[in-house]
């Protein structure tokens, strides 16, 4: 289990209750959330008709994981819309190597679900505009449809919906710019494209009605509330970053670009650059020539761009509460690596043209080892690859007491079935209770330990055992404790156990 779990299982059970009143002919209580249910309340109707089917936790990893391949399947096929399937299959495999993006894809259930239905509906917006000048009706709903699983995870969503009235206007700009043909065309457009946004709108926040009980007595109050509370998030921790520990109200504007820099293979730092560059001068030349290309074929990459980076300039701009490293802009890297896909078979193309025939395979050959390098990482690191931190920053050794490396706590599982075997040899009998002490959160620990054998602690006092990972330095709370036990990737600690000596409690 990870650090916000139990949250997220607390907010599933709230919900579910909400609906079993209502369904009940009840009158239930408002139930007051930031956070839209599309994770947490099938979650919780799951695990209560299906209890015996392995833990909470569990059942939430697989449900992660579910999302975390919609993001594959976007990515893939919104990259092969663009730039055609050899295009697609490297996006494909680029974002199935990210180490952020995969480690999490198996137990954070609060950004890979909106990291998912993000790309999902990224690639309906690709889509839609591919189709121009003529837009098919199932894809205005499918963005509309996409949209709403967006905001059902994360009120953000609604990123997508903005998105589609900002580049049809930029649309609509074009056509008049490029061949005017009249005030009456244009008021026809624009009624036609309302009709399509309100029906993409509609469906969108009918599925938000649907798992957000939040909105139910005051719509539009509850979403404004939910975007003020994400933009202002008072969390008031420490976070470790460039080797010293900031206040998270009090980061600097460099931030998120550090993370990104530091925890992105540099291959994919080089094509996504790359790729940001070739847009440019695209740009350029099309400014210079005076001669753009149809909307249908230039639009598609644009939204693919914008969708990938203005949410981190935003962000850096409003420069709002932020931990946790990249967390808070996952969604942004699928479509940031369709785009460094795109770049990709921008260069196989060229070298194409060239009419040479090796410059290809080479480059291909070169994508296969960088991506095998970085996989080999991942198995190192199995199953803490969202720890993963590129040679620039100097692996995961190199972040050991600079950065934060398991801030999910993932390694307490670990840790948990290392101390039911060492109490194993402590007390083979099993009549011996043992008392764990822990600083923070118990949960995650509690889950992997023998309920048998050992019991929670926030106190100190008694306690036979202290486990803690490196989060806010707290692993070294105790110097006179003795360390029994590292829980270690690549040699680098995660996770510590400590034993207390009988009877002290200072």
């Amino acid at each position: 289990m990870s650090w916000d779990e139990d949250f997220r299982f607390k907010g599933g059970d709230s919900k579910l209750s909400y609906y079993t009143e209502l369904l009940r002919q009840e009158s239930p209580q408002q139930r007051r959330s930031s956070y839209p249910g599309l994770f947490d309340l099938p979650l919780a109707a799951v695990h209560q008709a299906l209890p015996d089917w392995g833990t909470r936790s569990q059942k939430g990893h697989v449900w992660s994981l579910c999302f975390g391949l919609l993001g594959l399947l976007s990515v893939w096929r919104l990259t092969a819309r663009i730039g055609g399937e050899r295009a697609g299959f490297w996006a494909l495999l680029f974002l199935a190597t990210l180490p952020r993006y995969y480690g999490h894809m198996f137990f954070n259930p609060k950004d890979i679900p909106l990291a998912g239905t993000y790309a999902f509906g990224v690639w309906a917006l690709v889509a839609l505009f591919s189709e121009l000048p003529k837009v098919s009706r199932w894809s205005v709903v499918w963005v509309g449809l996409a949209a709403g699983l967006a905001m059902s995870t994360r009120i953000a969503g609604f990123l997508i919906l903005v998105y589609l009235g900002l580049f049809v206007a930029l649309y609509l700009l074009i056509l008049s710019i490029k061949r005017f043909r009249g005030w009456s065309v244009l008021s026809r457009d624009l009624l036609n494209w309302a009709l399509r946004g309100a029906v993409a709108g509609l469906l969108a926040f009918a599925l938000l009605f649907v798992f957000w009980p939040t909105i139910h007595v005051n719509p539009f109050a509850s979403v404004g509330n939910s975007v003020s509370q994400v933009q202002s998030f008072g969390w008031s921790g420490m976070v470790l970053m460039d080797g010293l520990f900031w206040e998270a109200q009090d980061l600097p504007i460099y931030y998120l670009p550090y993370w990104f820099f530091r925890t992105t293979p540099e291959y994919l730092l080089l094509l996504m650059g790359g790729g940001l560059l070739l847009g440019l001068m695209r740009i350029y030349s099309c400014v210079r020539q005076r001669e753009w290309p149809e909307p249908a074929s230039f639009l598609p990459l644009v939204v693919l761009a914008f969708s990938g980076l203005f949410p981190i300039v935003y962000i850096i701009a409003k420069d709002p509460v932020l931990y946790d490293g990249l967390r808070h802009i996952l969604f942004t890297l699928p479509p940031l690596l369709a785009m460094a896909a795109l770049c990709f078979e921008w260069c196989l193309r060229w070298g194409e043209r060239q009419g040479r025939r090796m410059v290809p395979f080479v480059l291909q050959v070169g994508g296969a080892l960088a991506v095998l390098i970085v996989a080999i990482q991942m198995w190192q690191l199995h199953p803490y690859q969202y720890t993963y931190f590129n040679p620039l920053a100097g692996g995961l050794a190199g972040a050991y007491n600079h950065d934060e490396t398991d801030y999910w706590g993932l390694s307490h599982k670990e840790a948990g079935e290392w101390l039911n075997a060492y109490a194993a040899t402590l007390d083979p009998d099993g009549a011996e209770v043992f008392k764990v002490h822990q600083r923070y959160s118990r949960w995650m620990l509690e889950e992997a330990l023998d309920s048998e054998r050992f019991e929670m602690s926030q106190s100190r006092e008694g306690a036979d055992f202290f486990v803690s990972v490196t989060r806010f330095n707290l692993h070294v709370s105790y110097p006179e404790a003795q360390l029994l036990h590292t829980v270690e990737r690549q040699g680098v600690p995660l996770c510590f156990i400590y034993r207390f000596s009988q009877g002290s409690s200072e």
